[in-house]
């Protein structure tokens, strides 16, 4: 009655529309399914003129009518259909709205319904729990009949129960389910493969990146013992029972169809004290390598945007390299010491395809050569004395996937020279004291300042080789072929230089910036980062004894400034003004030849006409 019913006019109970029910009935797809059978079963044993059942939701909304046509018809006319609300609310005391509080079983004479509607019926109210305990649904049955018998509550409650047992079932089988579903879709997300096994060496379970590994199919794994793929196991059973794991192992899988080289972990699987199985993580040797080369140094830093210079030949070489970058041919890098030959080599690596593999650098000329081979092709556990256990990976391996580097290639022994051809012809190693091919996927990049061809000439240097390394050759300007890029790089190591030693930027007179240019730089880029370096260290005090007999000589900047020397204090101005200024004074000394200008300068007309047109400088 607080809710504003009256027993003798009809209620107006909330009823959710068509699309709203079907979303309800979706909602609680599960327990309908589950509940139907029961209830049919119910409603044949409950066969009595008049009589239905009605299952509810948790808020007393009815999800489903069951009976015959002419029982249904009844229900309806007591407003029990599906989409009605039958809580207290909506139609007062019945046994719905009663379990539906108190949320036990209920039983309800005709005279104890709220509604007169209602006094021809006898109700019973049973509810419908999950597996925490929580009414989620209330199963009632209506009589056409003032007494049923005794045990009939007995029968609805039992039948709810049943109910509450399948959907706690139901909801600990989905559980489980899920559960699996998202430990595979875990172990899935690793990129290693993972391979479980019980007590005998019987495949569990395993990921799918340990099948892309070993190269096999889910049935093909599943029907082996790890007996049969991994060499190891019978060793590492007894260490596995100790409780005590393995870490690291270097692999190769026996009968599976890919023969690289894999790092595994062994990871014993103890239940209450028991050994019953064991976990193994499989990773590439070559992922574990690019690891290594991270953290140790080995990759690439420097990309085509870190080369300073814009003069022709220097684009010229950029260009070309990228359009080489992806290519997997070897390259051969000529240039004179200075002129940034592993710089070049690692730009076109972060250019290619091999940028997120390893790049790993060897200077030949620096590797003594009793050593060379080893570091290089690796060697095995007892390879020779002092040989590291387990052995240890060369440069080759390292650079698995990536780019290998070879500077200075031709201070290559002969002997050396055989083996590298070797390796180049069949995309495989051996390791030093081993016995195995090691197939290598490495793209090789060789540089040298040497005259590989005047050295085969000389017998230090194997032709077949040459041809092999210069599938395609660069060459690398030196510094006094572009000297246009001189300006460009001076401001370059000014400022590079200065953050580095945390300096003012020295600036530089237009004699000083005039001699920088005419100087030859027999060192090329280092000799001039070395000279600018020296520059900023010295605060640009810098003593010049500049003559035109000189001027091809770069001076000794290692004695003290002389302060009271007008020539040897820099004046401050920036580096555009210095050229500017330079430029001005040379066209005015020179009467406007502006070949005579260019010369002098050590740069192209082309060149000189650019930056006149900067400048806004007339001649």
């Amino acid at each position: 009655m607080a809710f504003g019913l009256e027993r003798r006019q009809n209620p107006h109970p909330k009823i959710i529309s068509k699309d709203e029910l079907i979303e309800k009935q979706s909602d609680n797809e599960v327990l309908i399914a589950i509940a139907e059978p029961t209830v049919q079963a119910l409603n044949g044993y409950f066969n009595e003129k008049g009589t239905f059942l009605v299952l509810t939701d948790s808020e007393g909304c009815i999800l489903k009518v069951y009976g015959d046509s002419q029982s249904v018809k009844g229900a309806a006319k007591c407003f029990l259909k599906p989409g009605a609300f039958s809580d207290e609310e909506n139609l007062g005391s019945s046994s719905i709205g009663i379990t539906l509080h108190e949320k036990h079983p209920i039983q309800l004479a005709p005279k104890d319904h709220f509604h007169f509607f209602f006094n021809e019926y006898t109700s019973i109210g049973a509810p419908i729990t999950n597996e925490e305990g929580a009414l989620i649904a209330v199963l009632s049955i209506f009589f056409k009949s003032e007494s049923v018998a005794p045990n009939t509550i007995n029968i609805v409650q039992a039948a709810a129960l049943g109910i509450s047992t399948q959907v706690r079932n139901s909801q600990t089988q989905q559980s489980l389910e899920h559960s699996n579903r998202l430990l595979s879709t875990i172990i899935n997300t690793l990129n290693h493969g993972l391979i479980a096994v019980d007590a005998n060496g019987k495949v569990l379970c395993h990921n799918k990146t340990a099948l892309s590994e070993l190269g096999l199919n889910d049935k093909e794994l599943e029907k082996r013992n790890i007996s049969d793929i991994l060499p190891q196991w019978d060793l590492s059973l007894p260490i596995l029972k100790r409780n005590e794991r393995i870490f690291d192992e270097e692999v190769v899988f026996d009968n599976v169809p890919n023969k690289e080289r894999y790092a595994v972990n062994l990871l014993p699987t103890i239940i209450e004290g028991e050994f019953v199985g064991a976990v193994i993580l499989i990773r590439e040797m070559k992922r574990v390598y690019n690891i290594v080369n991270k953290f140790t140094g080995m990759n690439a830093r420097y990309t085509f945007e870190d080369i300073i210079g814009e003069s022709y030949e220097m684009q010229r070489v950029i260009e070309y390299a990228k359009i080489v970058a992806n290519s997997p041919s070897t390259i051969l890098i000529d240039g004179e010491s200075g002129t940034g030959k592993e710089l070049l080599a690692q730009s076109i690596h972060t250019y290619s395809n091999r940028r997120n593999a390893g790049f790993v650098a060897v200077n030949c000329g620096a590797l003594p050569e009793s050593l060379i081979e080893s570091e290089l092709f690796g060697y095995d556990s007892g390879a020779f004395t002092g040989a590291s256990k387990g052995g240890k990976p060369g440069k080759f391996e390292l650079a698995n996937g990536g780019t290998l580097f070879l500077d200075e290639v031709g201070e290559m022994p002969l002997d050396m020279q055989v083996k590298l051809l070797r390796v180049i012809q069949e995309g495989v190693i051996t390791r030093v004291g081993g016995t195995k091919n090691i197939p290598v996927d490495v793209r090789i990049i060789a540089a040298t300042n040497k005259d590989l061809k005047e050295e085969i000439k000389e017998g230090r240097f194997r032709l077949d080789l040459y041809y092999r390394l210069s599938v395609i050759p660069l060459r690398l300007p030196s510094l006094r072929e572009r000297k246009e890029d001189i300006p460009m790089l001076i401001n370059y190591f000014l400022q590079s230089k200065a953050l580095k030693l945390n300096k003012d930027v020295p600036e530089i007179s237009p004699e000083v910036y005039r001699f920088l240019l005419s100087y030859s730089w027999p060192g090329n880029v280092r000799e001039l980062e070395n000279f600018i370096e020296k520059t900023v260290n010295l605060n640009g005090n810098i003593v010049w004894d500049v003559t035109k007999d000189q001027v091809k000589n770069l001076p000794d900047v290692g004695s003290a400034p002389h302060r009271g020397s007008s020539s040897s204090k820099v004046s401050l101005t920036s580096i555009d003004e210095m050229e500017k200024r330079m430029i001005k004074e040379a066209i005015k000394e020179l009467n406007s030849n502006i070949s005579q200008v260019a010369k002098t300068l050590g740069i192209s007309r082309n060149t000189l006409y650019l930056k006149m047109k900067k400048y806004g400088i007339d001649h």
